[in-house]
């Protein structure tokens, strides 16, 4: 399938759920200014702390739920290796899902986040260093339980986000969507 294709059944999707979502709000849609839309986008991905980034590589597609730390429109994430890792070396381009809690089809909140990836090597020095103070992985208390000095350093996983998608429901906030410039 073309990227022409593709975008435009993106464009009909968004405008299928846009009225969909407008019938079901009854008029409750409130639409923001891109400089509110991204402060809505900063405040949820600093709020939360696990996503699922997909990747895809030679045509296979992969998603992995994930820990992750932001900072502005950037994602971080402590990466082991392995499947994620070789497709972001293969094809840098990922897609990020993050979601709130969900008590029925009017509490629905998410975040759909399109961008770059590059993958920080321990041996990355000052670049290395930066990354792993913004993810702070001393206050993951899950890891407290892991030697982590027995443990080989991990690569780091950065995600510039390019675009973003956000709806809030409870907002009226309809899948509004916002292009994201790199700093």
């Amino acid at each position: 399938m073309g990227r022409t294709t593709v975008s435009a059944m993106e464009k009909a999707y968004d405008k299928q759920l846009q009225e969909d979502f407008v019938a079901r709000a009854k008029g409750r849609v409130t639409r923001l200014t891109n400089d509110a839309l991204k402060e809505k986008i900063r405040t949820f991905l600093k709020n939360h702390r696990i996503c699922t980034l997909a990747t895809c590589s030679g045509g296979m597609p992969r998603s992995t739920p994930v820990r992750y730390r932001s900072q502005d429109f950037t994602i971080y994430i402590f990466t082991e290796g392995g499947g994620k890792a070789n497709n972001i070396l293969d094809n840098p381009n990922v897609s990020v899902s993050l979601y709130g809690n969900y008590s029925g089809f009017e509490s629905v909140v998410g975040l759909q986040l399109w961008g770059k990836a590059e993958i920080i090597k321990p041996g990355d020095g000052k670049r290395y260093e930066e990354a792993k103070k913004i993810i702070r992985m001393e206050e993951r208390v899950d890891l407290k339980k892991i030697d982590l000095q027995g443990m080989k350093p991990m690569d780091i996983i950065k995600i510039k986000v390019k675009r973003a998608r956000y709806l809030s429901f409870p907002e009226g906030i309809l899948n509004q969507a916002v292009n994201i410039k790199s700093k």
